[in-house]
């Protein structure tokens, strides 16, 4: 589950892009939610509100494409640091 801040950032992405989150296995990025910007700051913020360090190889899109995505891949970067 994600913390409250990177709902709170998702939620004012959509807001933002004038559409409406979608559910936690559709798109970020066909939504309009995230976009090649949008989805710098969300990685920041990710590493701050989840305590991880996100490397540049792990930088693609796929990773960061649905909240439920979001999850797994946050999961996976913990178990590995």
């Amino acid at each position: 589950m994600l913390t409250e801040g990177v709902m709170a950032f998702l939620d004012q992405a959509a807001k933002d892009a004038r559409t409406q989150l979608p559910d936690r296995n559709s798109s970020l990025f066909l939504s309009g939610v995230l976009d090649s910007f949008t989805l710098v700051d969300f990685v920041t913020l990710l590493e701050i509100e989840c305590d991880v360090k996100i490397g540049d190889a792990d930088l693609r899109p796929a990773n960061f494409d649905t909240i439920a995505k979001v999850e797994e891949f946050i999961s996976r970067t913990r178990s590995a640091q």
